[in-house]
């Protein structure tokens, strides 16, 4: 099964899907992702509470601060970021002074990686923090099952990974509905999430949740998305571009870049988009917005990651260059 989904050959997509998830992974999925569409209609002048800019808007809430592949800001989709395992990954301070000291410096160094979570209030959204870390987790610990039988191609790398780094980063993704048009365009395939590779390890990814957000909040229940087209594809290892469908129950690993150097190639990092569903063209589309998890299993910050000796950490302010206009 992993020699098919991340092996060489042409027909691989570099994406395993574990199937037939126990109803407990059901309910945690519907739970936070539900709960995405909520937050993303909190007032503005809550979400601004949860912006961290010095991180490169990786931790909290992140919206429009995205460059797509042209240049222009990303306002399809809003995200909120955390490690769903440490809120603190670099440790608490402990009143040590070199150990604190150690702990500012990494922080300093690293803050894509090494601040510490930024979580609404229970009076802004309650129970957000504890559905996002508990899916997180979840995933995270099937994602060790995953690991054991790819370790074949890379060394123990996966497994190293999954339980030893602290830079675990798990992302909520709410894709706003698009505007209704008229255009008989059909539009780029990328328009909800522009081509590009994972820059981690591992990627855990649940099933698309879709919403209608014409009906009231707590009348809401998860519809099947009307236009056939939308959703998710991979180029494959043979650049075939093919479209991906998770089932609810289920989740879907998918190869990074990081991987990719690691091994030397051995494992290939897969790119992929997202295509936005076409209000203008499916009438009972209405407000239809898309809710979706990802968790980033990476590397520890220190691990060499490149041929010329540059570390994780290093590396990563590199990929977020391409991305993300660097605080002046």
């Amino acid at each position: 099964m992993s020699q098919d989904a991340f092996g060489p050959e042409d027909h691989c997509l570099g994406l395993m899907v574990v199937n037939n998830l126990p109803p407990e992974y059901q309910q945690l999925r519907v739970r936070l992702l539900r709960l995405a569409s909520t937050y993303a209609a909190l007032p503005e002048t809550v979400k601004d509470r949860h912006i961290d800019a010095v991180s490169r808007y990786s931790f909290g809430w992140s919206h429009g601060k995205e460059r797509m592949n042209d240049g222009r800001p990303d306002n399809s989709k809003g995200s909120y970021y955390a490690n769903p395992v440490l809120d603190s990954p670099c440790g608490d301070k402990t009143g040590d002074a070199e150990h604190d000291a150690k702990q500012h410096e990494l922080e300093s160094m690293f803050p894509e990686y090494c601040r510490d979570n930024i979580w609404p209030t229970a009076e802004e959204l309650e129970g957000f923090e504890q559905a996002f870390k508990d899916l997180g987790r979840y995933v995270v610990e099937v994602g060790k099952l995953v690991a054991k039988p790819c370790d074949a191609y890379g060394k123990k790398i996966f497994m190293d990974i999954i339980t030893q780094s602290k830079t675990t980063k798990a992302r909520l993704l709410h894709y706003f509905p698009q505007a209704p048009s008229d255009d008989a365009d059909d539009g780029p395939m990328d328009s909800w999430c522009g081509w590009h590779l994972d820059h981690g390890s591992l990627t855990g990814l649940t099933s698309a949740m879709y919403l209608d957000e014409t009906v009231p909040e707590a009348e809401r229940t998860e519809i099947l998305c009307p236009d056939p087209d939308a959703g998710l594809y991979i180029r494959n290892r043979g650049q075939q571009v093919v479209k991906v469908s998770i089932p609810r129950n289920a989740l879907a690993f998918q190869t990074g870049e990081a991987l990719e150097l690691t091994t030397r190639g051995n494992l290939k990092a897969t790119p992929h988009c997202v295509r936005g569903a076409r209000a203008g063209k499916y009438a009972t589309t209405g407000l239809l917005a898309r809710n979706t998890f990802a968790v980033f299993m990476q590397p520890c910050l220190e691990t060499v990651v490149t041929q010329d000796g540059k570390n994780f950490g290093e590396w990563t302010k590199q990929v977020l260059d391409r991305y993300y206009e660097k605080e002046k």
